[in-house]
C-alpha cells in the first residue's frame, strides 16, 4: 500500500512545473491532495481534472495564506504541506535589481513559506511533514540571481530552524534542492543559443531534471515511514553539488 494512502497534503504553488508534478505523484501514492496557485481559472480547471481540492492563492497576501491552509484543514484534513511557490523574474547583475523586484522575490519565495509553515504547525493535530522546495541555489551562489539566491538560501535556513523548533511536536521539516529543471521558469534559458549549452556543460549528468524526478523526492520525504528524516537538504541536481 502506498505510504501516503489517505493522508491529506496541501501543495502550495501546484499549477505547473514541479508543483504540478508533486500533486500528481502524491495522488499516485494515495494521498488526499489540495492545490493552490495564483490563477483562479487554472486552479479550478486543474482541481477538476485531477479530482482534488483547490483554491486560488497569492502568497503575497499575508492574511490569505493562513486562511487557505485553515480551509484545507477544515474541509480535507492536514498531515503534510509542500511549499513550492516561487518566482525569479530577472536574470541580471545584482546592482541592476530594484527594490521592487527584490521585495517580490523574497515575499513569494521566503515570507510566504514562513507564513504557510506557521499556519500548518498551528493547525496540525499530531505528527506531520513539511517540505520546502528550494533550489540548488539554497546551497551555493548564483550569478545574476542575487535576489533568488538570497531567498532560497534563507529557505534552507528556515527549514533547519523549524526542524529544531518543532521536533518535539513530531513535525518533520526538510528541503528539496532541485538543480536546473525543465519548467516554464527555465524555458528562456534552455532555449538561449549560448546559455542553454553552458548550463548543460555544468551538470555532470549533462541534462536538466524532469519535474517528476523532483516530485518523487518530495513524496519520499512526506511519507510517515521516513520518520527519522528532519532538518535535511536533499539535492536533486544531476551531480552539480558534488562538482
Amino acid at each position: 500500500m502506498p505510504g501516503l494512502e489517505g493522508l491529506p497534503v496541501l501543495v502550495i504553488g501546484a499549477t505547473r512545473g514541479i508543483g504540478l508534478a508533486v500533486a500528481q505523484e502524491l495522488l499516485r501514492r494515495g494521498a488526499r491532495v489540495g492545490i493552490t496557485g495564483r490563477d483562479p481559472d487554472r486552479v479550478r480547471s486543474l482541481a477538476g481534472t485531477l479530482g482534488v481540492w483547490g483554491e486560488a492563492l497569492d502568497v503575497r497576501d499575508r492574511e490569505a495564506v493562513p486562511q487557505v491552509v485553515g480551509r484545507f484543514q477544515e474541509e480535507v484534513g492536514l498531515y503534510g504541506l509542500v511549499y513550492n511557490a516561487g518566482v525569479s523574474p530577472v536574470f541580471t547583475r545584482a546592482e541592476r535589481i530594484g527594490l521592487e523586484v527584490w521585495d517580490e522575490v523574497l515575499e513569494v519565495n521566503l515570507t510566504g513559506a514562513f507564513l504557510a509553515a506557521k499556519a500548518f504547525a498551528g493547525l496540525l493535530e499530531g505528527q506531520g511533514s513539511l517540505v520546502f522546495v528550494g533550489s540548488i541555489l539554497s546551497l551555493r551562489g548564483g550569478a545574476r540571481l542575487a535576489a533568488y539566491t538570497a531567498a532560497k538560501a534563507g529557505l534552507w535556513g528556515l527549514a533547519r530552524a523549524l526542524a529544531l523548533d518543532w521536533a518535539d511536536r513530531g513535525i518533520r521539516v526538510n528541503l528539496v534542492a532541485p538543480g536546473w529543471t525543465e519548467t516554464e521558469m527555465t524555458q528562456g534559458l534552455r532555449e538561449h543559443p549560448h546559455l542553454g549549452q553552458k548550463i548543460l556543460g555544468g551538470i555532470p549528468l549533462a541534462r536538466m531534471a524532469r519535474p517528476e524526478e523532483v516530485a518523487r523526492m518530495v513524496a519520499f520525504l512526506l511519507e510517515p515511514e521516513n520518520s527519522y528524516l528532519t532538518g535535511g537538504v536533499y539535492a536533486v541536481d544531476g551531480g552539480v553539488s558534488a562538482s
